[in-house]
């Protein structure tokens, strides 16, 4: 296998990181892509970074919102009269204004977005209103909203505020509100229980079981079956940086500058709420720190800029809504009870899996990536949740829920049989219930992708790395010299990458006569996006990198989710098409020049800014005085170039990374896999664990900016680690108040709990995408989160700790000390 690819030289090296890149060697070497070049994003590590928190407009007001005291209650009166007294407050809202109410009804586009609300469950709070009468959480905003001079002064006139509230019963448990006769959690819903129910004709399949093959023969035809059950707790995300919006009103034109990883949904739903034509908004994309895109699930973003538009129109002056609350508002996805059944053979072969789940979120039972990425014939998933008086569940880093399916199961069974889990994973590894060899192999090759091994090269690279094959044993068998309990552990998934039928994406590109090119797409504020994507651009138009910008203040959308997938993959591809493109065009101009005379297109060629003649390379001549020469003859100006690519195309014509353009025939399977790998020391008298190393290894498909893949990796890694040993919401039963949200008791990983870490990107080309890149970043931290560390305890004190998080109590419980 060595001769098929080459280690690159790391991109970083010290006594806690590194980064190696794994690539082909039969690859023609790229000139940018791949490159380790100074990142776009410089504003960042300047701290000249502008957040929505650092926009300041003249004469700026500010919002807030009145906070929930109680988990569960109505609003019976409200009294404003001492808080509009307050100097420096110019306006207050009050739950039931009609400026709150919807201004799309009579094109029945209200309806339409209660519809659209049916389809997703969890979402906050009622969504015909930014300020609700009932609260269902503690800390939900609610009642009222406060625009004033300062920010300080909102909080005192929220201080006077005075409302005359029915408490109701809560329940913060989703098991004790499915029980008969519970009491209703959240009456604005008018529902006769709180089972959150399936939606028909919508995004929702609730309640929908999945079912693959013939669940009870798989059982018949095991030789053993094993049966358990995991919990997860609250979790949250913590982030740094509160939400936040400004709005401001130049005639009928409505200025925003918000956060959150889907600006048209927002201006969507300002036309739906607040009648404001589209054409008529300008989105202005800020940075975001420490986030994820789950958060818009819960129309918190939405409501936020609802809110400050609101406020905006009614005062004639530019409105900042802080959200100050929202860090800690909503709770991580892989919450609930997870209730497994698994048959298998002797050999490892899984023949069956049983998941039901009571809490965890899902727009399908957890059992997608499980589907997905093996070759178990037969799978039954299904999943019910319950309306409770916690924050909204959402998803934050994706499919947590569904990854903890795929490790538990891989886990289980090698800890059944005594075996290495490496090998039950490799056992069944495959696509859609088909084997990964003879059958997918065989649509490998029909589809034109390399006959590579991505599981098998990446649990390779990965024990490499952490020495595997030598400190692997079975568990509970190894005490160290210093009598702590010595563990390793391990955990896999498939690499997260594009699927057919993405919407519409596209980008634009101005070229000046100074021959720099801006690209012109609004992007989010993703690790790394921007470097990857001028990369691409540069390596497609044959510009300098350095001669390339990218302007996100614009009403021209890239792929609008976001994200690392759409980045690496839907974004890649805009890039790839509009850098040919402007290629194309600017060689065209060329020979249309004196320099050129008398020939053609593709006779010339370009590289780092200079077009050159291909059979006389001497013959050359930069794109800025190609361009200033263009400019001066008659009935010309500056070009501009646009590219648009439509989701049913993207599905279809590729390139891959030996350069061969291609029509992928379906089925659309997912071939790039994950493996992470832990080596721990546990003490058995304290339960403490000591991370000694750990290693990521993730077939990205192909590397575009290795600082943005080094950087999801470690990112990940960590993220997980301090998700499993330590993330949880405390409730007091008897009040249903979150006891821990602020980031003094809420614990968080800092720089003094950092470890060795090696990453490790594995370059298999198996993306649907040019380059044959997939995705990177979201599942990293899932699999952190939901195997590793478990399985490498397991390993250590031959105990499993199935109730999340892993605490040192929970260790010593387990070993009988407590």
């Amino acid at each position: 296998m060595e001769s098929k690819y080459r280690i690159k030289k790391p991109l970083k090296e010290n006594q806690f990181f590194t980064f190696t890149v794994i690539g082909f060697v039969e690859d023609p070497e790229f000139r940018i892509v791949g490159k380790d070049v100074p990142p776009k994003d410089w504003e960042k590590v300047t701290g000249k970074a502008a957040y929505v928190s650092d926009v300041y407009l003249p004469n700026m007001l500010y919002a807030k919102w009145y906070l929930s005291p109680y988990a569960h209650a109505k609003v019976k009166n409200v009294d404003v009269t001492k808080a509009k007294s307050l100097p420096g407050v110019v306006d207050i809202l009050v739950c039931g204004d009609p400026d709150l109410s919807w201004k799309g009804h009579e094109e029945g586009i209200g309806s339409a977005g209660q519809h659209y609300t049916a389809a997703y469950p969890y979402l906050s709070d009622l969504w015909d209103f930014v300020l609700p009468s009932e609260a269902v959480r503690e800390g939900q905003p609610v009642a009222v909203a406060v625009c004033a001079e300062s920010s300080e002064i909102c909080d005192r006139a929220l201080n006077l505020v005075e409302i005359e509230w029915e408490e109701l019963p809560f329940i913060i448990s989703e098991e004790e509100a499915l029980k008969p006769g519970a009491p209703i959690t959240q009456h604005f819903r008018k529902l006769e229980n709180n089972v959150i129910p399936s939606y028909p004709h919508t995004l929702s399949v609730q309640h929908q079981p999945f079912i693959r093959g013939n669940i009870e023969e798989g059982f018949k035809n095991s030789d053993k079956v094993i049966e358990w059950e995991v919990r997860r707790k609250d979790t949250t995300s913590a982030m740094a940086e509160s939400y936040s919006a400004v709005a401001m009103w130049v005639g009928d034109e409505l200025h925003i500058w918000a956060r959150g990883h889907k600006p048209l949904q927002t201006i969507v739903w300002l036309n739906w709420m607040l009648g404001v034509e589209e054409s008529k908004v300008r989105f202005h994309v800020t940075y975001q720190g420490a986030d994820f895109g789950g958060i818009c699930w819960t129309g918190l973003c939405h409501n936020v800029v609802l809110l400050a538009a609101i406020f905006a129109k009614r005062t004639g002056r530019p409105v900042k809504v802080i959200a100050d609350f929202t860090p800690f508002y909503i709770v991580g996805e892989e919450r609930g009870l997870y209730k497994f059944k698994v048959g298998f053979k002797k050999d490892g072969t899984i023949t069956a899996v049983e998941v039901r789940t009571l809490g965890s979120l899902a727009e399908q039972p957890p059992v997608e990536k499980l589907a997905a990425a093996t070759s178990i014939p037969n799978i039954y998933g299904e999943s019910i949740r319950a309306y409770v008086n916690t924050g909204p569940v959402i998803c934050y880093r994706h499919g947590t829920q569904n990854t903890l399916v795929f490790n538990e199961v891989i886990n289980r069974v090698a800890a059944e049989l005594g075996v290495d889990p490496t090998e039950v994973a490799l056992k069944n590894d495959g696509c859609e219930g088909k084997p990964m060899h003879p059958v997918i192999d065989e649509i490998k090759k029909k589809q034109g992708f390399p006959l590579r091994d991505s599981l098998k090269e990446c649990i390779e690279a990965g024990k490499r790395a952490i020495g595997w094959d030598e400190k692997w044993h079975p568990p509970g068998a190894r005490r160290l010299p210093n009598g702590k309990y010595h563990g390793l552990g391990f955990g896999v998934c498939h690499q997260w990458q594009i699927i057919p039928g993405i919407p519409l994406a596209a980008a634009s590109c101005i070229v000046r006569a100074d021959g720099t090119a801006t690209i012109m797409g609004r992007i989010l504020d993703i690790l790394g996006a921007k470097t990857a994507l001028c990369q691409v651009f540069a390596e497609e138009s044959g510009f300098r990198y350095d001669d390339i910008s990218l302007n996100t203040e614009c009403d021209i959308d890239l792929f609008e989710p976001g994200g690392s997938m759409s980045t690496a993959c839907t974004n890649t591809a805009v890039m790839v098409e509009l850098g040919r493109k402007v290629k194309q065009k600017i060689l065209e101009i060329a020979a249309n020049t004196q320099f050129f005379k008398g020939k053609k297109p593709e006779e010339l060629d370009v590289h780092d800014s200079i077009i050159y003649e291909k059979a006389n390379p001497e013959n050359k001549r930069t794109v800025s005085e190609i361009l200033q020469e263009y400019s001066r003859a008659p009935s010309t100006g500056f070009p501009s170039f646009g590219a648009t690519w439509e989701s049913n195309i993207m599905v279809q014509t590729f390139t891959t990374t030996s350069g061969l353009s291609l029509r992928r025939p379906g089925p659309y399977y997912i071939y790039a896999r994950q493996a992470h790998f832990v080596e721990v020391e546990v003490d058995p008298e304290t339960g403490k664990i000591e991370i000694k190393k750990a290693v990521v290894v993730n077939d990205v498909g192909r590397v575009i900016n290795p600082r943005g893949v080094a950087g999801q990796q470690f990112g990940g890694c960590f993220f997980g680690v301090e998700r499993e040993m330590w993330h949880e919401k405390v409730y007091d039963p008897c009040t249903g108040v979150v006891l821990n949200n602020n980031h003094v008791f809420y614990p968080c990983i800092t720089m003094a709990d950092i470890f060795p870490i090696d990453c490790i990107a594995l370059e298999c080309g198996f993306g649907y995408n040019y380059y044959g890149a997939c995705g990177i970043g979201e599942n990293v931290g899932t699999v952190w989160a939901t195997g590793v560390l478990k399985s490498a305890i397991y390993n250590a004190i031959g105990k499993w700790i199935d109730e999340h998080p892993i605490t040192p109590d929970k260790i010593l419980k387990a070993l009988g000390k407590i």
